[in-house]
């Protein structure tokens, strides 16, 4: 299998002994849906809050917003119903995803295990998310990675965002390391789009919410992440990729 330029196969990698594993330089994370599945109480969030103004959203209309900040989905939301005051929209939706997110929020034990597991080998990471700075550091306290977490670049730091690859550019800038030499890791189209962009190796996870096929522009598409599969280079040569089928939203205003 050849990972060097995008649309390969669905790979799981093999774990290489640690005295001889190579790392990748520095590792640029997605948030949402990705370290965490606050996908998924977003779009309850959004579902209860678009009822009170009757309109139902569709699963394709959660595809159409899934990994855009929450301006461009209150554009999209409001073309299709009367949704009142947008603040007062906001704020509603907010305060749902927020006990949500209390209540319920999920993190991704492969995303959280290679995080810890690339800062005790002293990699550089950061996290280029399409919601708020705020938000990625609750994400990041709930999944005790934290410290691990050089630096965070929001939807609040960049003024274009995902499919564009300025949130990839500064955060690379924010860590010293030139994009090319960086490994990204992402669970949407938008997300993915922007980290080639920006010149990183990508690698896009399959999460609930996605599929592989969407997710083909990527360099690898895999079912975990790994620190294997972070890799622009395989260190594993006979992991065989795995069937699509076995592979199975930043929008909350957050």
């Amino acid at each position: 299998m050849t990972d060097a330029s995008p649309g390969t196969a669905v790979s799981r990698s093999s774990p290489q002994p640690r005295s001889v594993r190579p790392l990748p330089e520095a590792v640029v994370f997605d948030c949402d849906g990705t370290i965490a599945d606050t996908e998924s109480i977003s779009d309850r969030a959004w579902t209860a809050t678009l009822a009170e103004f009757g309109y139902t959203p569709t699963p394709a209309d959660f595809k159409k917003v899934i990994g855009h900040p929450f301006p461009q989905n209150w554009a999209y939301f409001s073309s299709r119903a009367d949704l009142g005051d947008r603040d007062d929209f906001r704020a509603g939706l907010r305060a749902r995803f927020l006990d949500l997110f209390d209540r319920e929020l999920a993190c991704y034990p492969d995303a959280v295990a290679t995080i810890r597991e690339l800062g005790r080998a002293g990699v550089p990471m950061a996290v280029a998310s399409s919601s708020s700075r705020a938000h990625v550091q609750r994400v990041l306290e709930r999944a005790e990675v934290v410290n691990q977490i050089t630096a965070i670049v929001g939807a609040d730091d960049v003024e274009r965002h995902k499919p564009h690859p300025d949130p990839y550019l500064d955060a690379a800038a924010a860590l010293g390391v030139a994009p090319t030499r960086c490994s990204a890791v992402e669970d949407t189209p938008v997300g993915v789009t922007a980290a080639v962009e920006a010149g990183m190796f990508t690698v896009a996870v399959v999460r609930a919410h996605g599929n592989a096929v969407d997710l083909s522009a990527a360099h690898r598409v895999v079912v975990d992440v790994s620190v294997d599969a972070l890799l622009a280079t395989s260190p594993d040569p006979d992991a065989h990729p795995d069937s699509e089928d076995e592979a199975s939203r930043s929008r909350s205003g957050r």
